[in-house]
């Protein structure tokens, strides 16, 4: 029988620990000398007792030594050797230090694994080239050591030794560990929670376990995590560090999101302080991004801001005062309000408010409602932008007020818009009966609270007050850019009110050619001529605002109504950024007249100017109306796989996209998605009529090719009452005149509207819509073998063809299809009727 392997008492191994690949394979071949660098919380003292525990080892003698705080060189060596003579292969020395030890290793018989965990409590450097020597001389040792600080032993192990590293990389956690850990904590999770579960903690594996331990899953099927029970571990794990430094830099780069390049120097006080930076921000803490910003994961940042904030009050701000004003710098205005606002720097937040606050209503409403509240009464009163803020946009819910007012017909030229609150009586009266008799004005435009306003100044400083027109137009001229037409005539009418009341003539004639221009793109044709008419009315002299939204509205106006018209001349705009998006608006709002009408060499000439992608430079409105353009000039040249494609990108759910999927979907044959995107379109009618006529004649025409005709005829009478309300006749040209005829019966009036002169010789210059045999033999042979459940090179094999070429068929299927997936392609597939199923 072999003889027994001497060896120390060994920690537990928790019933929980799962090793990660990387700490198995080292167990398969333990090198002369395994460092195992982390801070806590990695189970660095967990995965060595595991592989002591497992029995791949017990053929060796195991000497463990737990290195206590404050340990110093010839200490540790003393400590080393009576580990030795408690593993039995050493006897007492009268002088236990680095000699005696190296003298009991040269006797050694059998392979002795030698632990020292916890090298960080050691602060004398210098033993850690001695323990690398005596793993180089001594061939029966084995020498595991742990750390949680970066020592010498780091690199001059590798480089001297048979020597393996674990490092943070190689000790956290990935899925199938998490895997195994949910289910020991009888945890069941779908791949996505797990995958989550480990980007929000970094893989970490002390707050993995802790946030499975502190998940429960709802009565709806959610995961809920304990956020706090989360902060508080990793409160603990965090202070155990025995250097202060390493958690104050942990600690501060946990503040910003994201972490732009050079924010270091504002989070770092110390310079000496930059590499340790560098490591943990270069270490598995952080995720990386293609623009160079970086962050924590949610969960981790999360819990350690908590604990910055609750420890370390002064320290937090300051920090986040430094962020703000480097953001500022920057120009991230978003950002930088959320710095300053953390840092409670009320000074700071005024300056950002003040530089950017249309910028800021439009992007981060929040921020700024939460700005408004949070500073002091007197400071918010002495700005006329955050007055404006307060008393006109952040204290009412402007979306449904301003759909209410166009709605209700109130944003008429010279009529009062009330700022009143609503009552709750009144509220649910106008939900219930729309007719209202008290007040429809305060009805529609009301508030049901007035959280921002309570307690706010009855009367504004006269300098604030003169301010509120321009204010309140400049506010409109952003949601206009924003792409919200909506509360941008709402807006423009508003600071109209305002600057009339006030007797100021050239802010009323500005905001007023505003809100024509903005009721132009809309639709309301009608009210775009009154306010046009009424801002002319006005004794001033024109602003550029009004050169650039005259010319527009005359445009877009006169497209409409199927006028003739020519490219508006418009001035040039040196240095005025901010009507810059309505010059390019000229350009695509004439562009799109010209497609309907078969000119589309000038639409191409329009969007060469937009081949390249201009991302956040470009206004919102900008943006999605030349998509949409793009996409009616795919459609008008056949190229339905191109509209796909660019449908299938786009990210903004605005009008305007929405008509354009509509249109997509009809012009592909799928008649019954057709219907479902156009459901909704008596609620675009009231606001916005060019696209809920659009959206009506779509939906009759989608009924009648689905043998609908009660509906379809619906469809066109109220099509046809909308716009001879509204005298926007467009949209006929976007459906086949074929159709229309064939809904609308000889006599009938909505015949009668379709041979009035300006509607009776016209037809789309979209093609017919598809049908199965625009898909070639070799696609819809893939097309059928595609409901099977079965790979693409399953399929390639059974019509013995290239896995390649099935992957070409598809992409094609889904385009011409209008889909992105199989399922989709299958379901429209089967409208058209291309199966037999």
């Amino acid at each position: 029988m072999p003889e027994r392997a001497h060896r120390t008492r060994l920690p537990r191994v928790p019933s929980v620990f799962c090793p990660t690949p990387a700490a198995e394979a080292v167990i398969r071949h333990l090198p002369a000398l395994v460092v195992l660098r982390a801070p806590r919380g990695y189970g660095k003292t967990s995965t060595v007792a595991y592989w002591l525990r497992s029995g791949a080892l017990d053929d060796r003698s195991v000497a463990w030594l737990t290195v206590p705080d404050g340990t110093g060189g010839d200490t540790l060596w003393a400590a080393v050797h009576d580990a030795l003579v408690g593993a039995g292969v050493a006897s007492p020395a009268s002088v236990p230090d680095l000699d005696a030890v190296d003298e009991a290793l040269r006797r050694l018989t059998r392979r002795l694994v030698l632990v020292i965990d916890g090298l960080h409590q050691v602060a004398d450097v210098g033993v850690d080239p001695e323990l690398v020597e005596l793993a180089q001389v001594h061939e029966l040792l084995h020498l595991v050591v742990t750390t949680r600080l970066e020592r010498p032993i780091v690199s001059i192990g590798p480089a001297t030794v048979d020597a393996t590293v674990l490092d943070v990389p190689e000790l956290r956690l990935a899925a199938e560990e998490t895997t195994l850990l949910a289910g020991r904590l009888g945890l069941v999770l779908s791949p996505e929670e797990i995958d989550r579960v480990i980007r929000e903690y970094a893989g970490w594996p002390a707050l993995v376990r802790a946030a499975l331990l502190e998940t429960r899953r709802t009565s709806d099927g959610r995961l809920v995590t304990d956020a706090a029970a989360i902060a508080r571990y990793t409160a603990l794990i965090v202070a155990d560090q025995e250097r202060a430094e390493w958690r104050d830099v942990l600690t501060a780069l946990a503040v910003p999101y994201p972490m732009h390049p050079g924010d270091l120097d504002v989070l770092v006080d110390d310079p000496a302080q930059l590499p340790l930076a560098d490591v943990i921000m270069q270490s598995s803490y952080t995720d990386s991004r293609d623009d160079g910003t970086s962050s924590y994961p949610h969960g981790l940042r999360q819990a350690l801001l908590e604990n910055l904030r609750a420890d370390s009050p002064e320290r937090f701000r300051e920090l986040n005062r430094r962020l703000g004003r480097r953001r500022r710098e920057q120009r991230l205005a978003g950002e930088a309000l959320t710095y300053a606002l953390r840092a409670e720097a009320w000074p700071l937040v005024l300056g950002i408010l003040e530089d950017h606050w249309a910028e800021l209503l439009v992007r981060n409403p929040d921020a700024v409602q939460a700005a408004v509240r949070a500073m002091p009464r007197e400071l918010v009163a002495s700005s006329a932008r955050l007055v404006v803020a307060r008393d006109y946009v952040l204290d009412r819910d402007t979306a449904h007020q301003a759909e209410a007012a166009l709605r209700g017909g109130l944003l008429t030229p010279g009529s009062p818009l009330p700022v009143r609150s609503l009552t709750t009586t009144q509220r649910l009266a106008l939900r219930f009966d729309g007719t209202p008799s008290f007040g429809a004005a305060e009805i529609l435009l009301g508030r049901l609270d007035s959280s921002l306003a309570d307690g706010g100044d009855a009367q504004h400083d006269p300098d604030v007050e003169r301010a509120i027109p321009e204010l309140l137009t400049q506010w409109a001229l952003s949601m206009l850019h924003a792409n919200d037409g909506v509360r941008a005539a709402y807006g423009f009418a508003l600071a109209c009110y305002e600057a009339v009341r006030l007797g100021d003539s050239a802010a009323a004639r500005e905001a007023a050619h505003g809100t024509a221009l903005a009721m132009a793109l809309l639709g309301h044709t009608r009210s775009a001529d009154a306010w046009g008419t009424y801002a002319d009315g006005f004794a001033a002299t024109p602003t550029r605002l009004e050169a650039v939204a005259r010319p527009l509205s005359r445009t877009v106006l006169a497209g409409m109504r199927l006028a003739r018209s020519t490219w508006p001349t418009v001035p040039e705009l040196a240095g005025e950024h901010g009507l810059a998006p309505l010059l390019e608006l000229t350009r695509v709002a004439a562009a799109f007249a010209d497609i309907l009408h078969g000119r589309f060499e000038h639409a191409r000439v329009v969007l060469q100017r937009y081949a390249t992608d201009h991302g956040q430079d470009q206004a919102e409105v900008v943006r999605a109306s030349v998509m949409a353009l793009r996409v009616d000039l795919a459609l008008a040249e056949g190229r339905l796989d191109r509209a796909g494609a660019l449908l299938a990108g786009a990210q903004d759910g605005g009008a305007w996209t929405h008509a354009s999927r509509a249109r997509h979907a009809f012009y592909v044959g799928a008649y019954a998605e057709t219907m479902r995107l156009t459901d909704n379109a008596a609620t675009f009618a009231g606001t916005r009529p060019r696209v809920g006529l659009e959206l009506l004649l779509l939906h009759a025409c989608a009924a009648w090719r689905t043998g609908q005709r009660d509906m379809a005829v619906d469809d066109l009478a109220t099509a046809v009452g909308l716009a001879a309300d509204t005298e926007v006749l467009l949209p006929f040209l976007t459906v086949p005149r074929t159709d229309l005829e064939a809904i609308a019966p000889e006599g009938s009036w909505a015949r009668q509207f379709l041979d009035e002169p300006r509607l009776v010789h016209t037809d789309t210059v979209f093609p017919e819509p598809l049908r199965a045999g625009q898909l070639s033999v070799a696609e819809l042979r893939v097309l059928r073998e595609l409901r099977a459940d079965v790979p693409l090179a399953h399929i390639g094999r059974r019509l013995y063809l290239s896995e390649s070429t099935v992957k070409t068929h598809v992409r094609r299927i889904y385009r011409k299809l209008g889909v992105s997936d199989r399922t989709h392609a299958l379901e429209r597939a089967r409208e058209l009727s291309l199966l037999d199923d």
